[in-house]
This record gives C-alpha cells, structure tokens and sequence, in this order.
C-alpha cells in the first residue's frame, strides 16, 4: 500500500466529526478489499453494478466521479453560485449514463493512480467534514440552498455527503465480497 493511503489509514487521532469516522470506516474496509483482489482481476466485469456488469475499477471510478461531484457542488455552495447538477457536463439525473462516464472517465493506466485518486478524493471530503463540522454548518438545515431536492426537502451538507461516501462505500463493499466470495 502506498504511503498517502497508510496515512489515511492512520487519521482517526486527527479525525473529530463523526461523519469523517464513518467515511474513514467504510473507505477502509473498501480499500482493504480492493487491494486484497490480484490486479489481473480487477478489470473484470463480473459484479453487478450500476448499468449492468461492472468490474472493481469500474465501482471505484463510481467513487471517484461522484465524490468529485460533490467537492464541486461544495466549491460551488462556498461562492454562493448554484452549482450544475448532477455535472460533468449531465443535466438530468440520468444514473445509468452517468455511471458508464464515472466508468470511462476515471479509468487510469495503472491501478495505483486510480487509488490514488479515490484516496485523494475521500482526504478532500474529510477536510470538508472537518471543516464544516467546525463551524457548525455541517448538521444544519438550510446553509447551503444547493442542498435541496427537485421536491424542495432540504437536507443539511452531511446528508449529501453520506449518501454520496459512506453509502455507496459500503454498497461497494458487498458487492466485491459478494462477486469474489470473501
């Protein structure tokens, strides 16, 4: 394992909000699993997925683009811009297209840069966490307008960012140990 996932691995003392505990949790177990799986194996599309058969590389570039989703969608709220959703140039909440972009997309040369991505990714959702958790705006309804669903619920920053980390974190998971009997 690389050096930038080992410390990670070991952030929990630096870690305070609770949202940030359970992303570092679930992307632990995830990463643990993913890196456990031989790489000559990682390509195969044999788990089901989002759109039909995906592979492990197709599920953490799933990760990736969803998490960037989100950073953007936080840099965006941070400007008071209202910020394109979903993104990456969709308009409609198309899952099954997006997905097939994540797939395309953030597909590396190498399975260490991928990893390192999603790694990078989940630091930059910590800091939000961190960050947010800070000032008190985390927990809260109505802080960021961006937050707010098509019905007109709104849900506080924390909502979003579990259901766009921990949640699918976890799906993945067992989806991998479930494909590669684990």
């Amino acid at each position: 394992m690389n050096k930038m996932i080992e410390n990670l691995l070991n952030a929990e003392q630096v870690l305070k909000a609770p949202l940030s505990l359970e992303i570092k949790k679930e992307y632990d177990r995830l990463i643990k699993l993913i890196v456990s799986i031989p790489f000559s194996e990682r390509n195969l599309k044999k788990i089901n997925g989002t759109g039909g058969k995906v592979s492990v590389t197709d599920l953490i570039a799933y990760q990736i683009g969803w998490g960037k989703c989100l950073i953007c969608w936080y840099e965006s709220g941070l400007k008071m811009e209202a910020p394109e959703m979903p993104g990456e140039g969709f308009s409609k909440w198309d899952y099954v297209a997006i997905a097939q972009h994540f797939y395309a997309k953030y597909q590396y040369d190498q399975n260490d840069q991928q990893v390192k991505a999603f790694h990078q990714v989940v630091f930059q959702l910590l800091d939000i966490v961190e960050n947010e958790n800070q000032t008190g705006h985390l927990d809260q309804i109505g802080i960021w307008t961006w937050c707010t669903l098509l019905s007109g619920k709104h849900w506080p920053l924390s909502k979003w960012i579990r259901i766009n980390s921990c949640a699918p974190y976890k799906r993945a998971y067992h989806a991998i140990k479930k494909c590669y009997h684990l």
